[in-house]
């Protein structure tokens, strides 16, 4: 992966993780993801009961974030690519774990795999 994709991906995951500070580009990303189609500003301001205006600003904040795409077969659609957004929030929250282990070193985790666990004792109330 290149210098610039690495930068575009760590910015996107970043704005992910702020997006709750601004709640109209919020609840119109949640909207999004949510409903899973492709809607105009005016279908969202309708929808969300926030000014068009508004909508439009916050439709265009998240445009400039990557958080959202115009469609590109319905003029003045955006949706919101629901694989991109998954991925970036796993990359986001293995960056915050592996900053959270860097500064708690001495931090050991307890997890064992699900082979290594006891066998649970059988049921004796289920037919074999």
């Amino acid at each position: 992966m290149s210098e610039k994709q690495n930068y575009k991906k760590k910015n996107l995951s970043e704005n992910l993780l702020k997006i709750k500070r601004a709640p109209s580009q919020f609840l119109i990303l949640l909207y999004l993801i949510d409903t899973g189609k492709t809607m105009s500003v005016k279908e969202l301001a309708t929808e969300l009961n926030i000014t068009p205006k508004a909508t439009e600003r916050a439709v265009s904040k998240l445009l400039e974030k990557d958080l959202i795409q115009r469609h590109p077969f319905r003029d003045g659609g955006y949706n919101c690519d629901l694989k991109l957004i998954v991925l970036n929030l796993l990359l986001a929250i293995i960056d915050l774990y592996d900053e959270y282990e860097k500064r708690n070193p001495n931090l050991k985790t307890q997890v064992s795999p699900l082979i290594e666990e006891e066998p649970r004792p059988q049921s004796t109330l289920l037919p074999e």
